[in-house]
């Protein structure tokens, strides 16, 4: 157990030692080292995410600084999950409407129908499983809005709607680089572009921009909160995909899997165990009691997800929500259709011979501060 902090633990080997640690023993603390108050016990995750004074961006700064003022900070303050207040509230009720009235079934089969699109291209399992867990995910979330993917003349799916949100999602990183934020910024104006002009009139989208235009949200809001599903689809279930085939590659259960039902229930199951979003932070908004400290405005929150689903006081119940979609007013709207995406998304890889044991050999994990998301390196490197 030598995971230097919270934030080292997102990508270390295996964290969760680290985390039932200090569930069990600092379950809400100050870290003089990160200047940042830790919340890791599920009952301090709970209580942190639902406080009123608790938000997800500082009040001084809704953008990060390195955004700010450019297409990628516009696209960024207009996203659901970094605001609060009422405008959060009237846009979370648009997306939460329209995720609940996704048909699963109907949806698992287009996902299915577009992974025959897109074939292994790549000898070596680690290149695929690296191509297939950040592309496809977000191309089956562009099709459910209802936006145009290119085809080759042999009908295979381009990939290149999936590598502007990348792009984009890389430049929301606190680790991005003057060269990602620009990159960054490009990306937002191509996909603003792009989802603006192909919105296609039965799809997700339309739907979404529908109930928008009737609760007053504009559209340019309406359609960074479209993008901003896509790169939720992009990270997360990556994430959540990468981690499934690590277990996969440890235990053999790919031996086990009957049907994609067997699939889905791993996934969800690897949603608490190892999940994709291992924290998220919130900022005080007015001086607080909170877990029974005294917190001052502008105060830091770094809220363990992965601490609370390894807390060993919590009651284990495999029904419950897993911690890495959040709860509350901030919790993700979207988590069946990522665990749908996910399982797809790992039956694919499954059926076309990509073994995870093999990709065991070369396993890293991406440098985040909040994101466990493995990238498999070549075997020939």
């Amino acid at each position: 157990m030598n995971v230097a902090d919270p934030i080292a633990a997102v990508t270390d080997a295996d964290p969760y030692p680290y985390y039932r640690h200090l569930a069990a023993t600092r379950p809400f603390h100050r870290d003089a080292a990160l200047g940042l108050w830790v919340a890791a016990s599920a009952d301090t995750v709970a209580e942190v995410l639902a406080h009123p004074d608790c938000r997800v961006r500082p009040t001084a700064q809704p953008v990060p600084p390195a955004l700010a003022g450019t297409p990628a900070g516009d696209l960024f303050g207009r996203l659901v999950r970094m605001t609060d207040g009422a405008p959060h509230a009237a846009l979370k009720t648009v997306v939460l409407r329209a995720m609940a009235g996704i048909d699963l079934p109907a949806a698992r089969l287009r996902v299915r129908a577009l992974a025959a699109h897109l074939p292994r291209v790549e000898a070596d399992d680690a290149h695929e499983a690296n191509r297939w867990m950040f592309t496809l995910p977000v191309l089956c979330v562009a099709d459910l809005l209802g936006l145009p993917l290119e085809r080759d003349e042999a009908g295979h799916v381009s990939t290149r709607v999936a590598g502007f949100v990348a792009t984009f999602a890389a430049a929301m990183s606190p680790l991005a680089r003057p060269a990602d934020v620009e990159a960054g910024a490009v990306a937002a104006q191509w996909l603003t572009r792009w989802a603006g002009e192909n919105a296609a009139p039965g799809g997700l989208l339309a739907a979404m921009a529908q109930a928008a235009g009737e609760a007053d949200i504009d559209p340019a809001t309406l359609l960074a909160n479209a993008i901003g599903l896509m790169i939720q689809a992009c990270e997360a279930t990556a994430g959540l995909v990468g981690n499934t085939l690590v277990r996969l590659g440890r235990t053999g259960e790919m031996g086990e899997m009957g049907d994609v039902g067997d699939v889905e229930q791993l996934v969800a199951d690897v949603a608490r165990t190892d999940p994709p979003v291992q924290n998220t932070r919130r900022f005080l908004a007015a001086d607080a009691t909170l877990c029974g400290e005294s917190l001052k405005t502008g105060d830091a929150v770094l809220v363990l997800l992965a601490a609370a689903s390894h807390d060993p006081a919590a009651r284990a119940d495999p029904a419950d929500r897993p911690w890495t979609f959040g709860t509350g007013r901030h919790g993700c709207p979207g988590d069946a259709l990522a665990r749908l995406l996910a399982a797809v998304t790992v039956e694919s890889l499954l059926q076309r011979d990509v073994n995870p044991r093999r990709l065991l050999r070369g396993l890293r994990y991406r440098p985040s501060v909040n994101a466990r998301i493995p990238l498999f390196t070549p075997s020939h490197y």
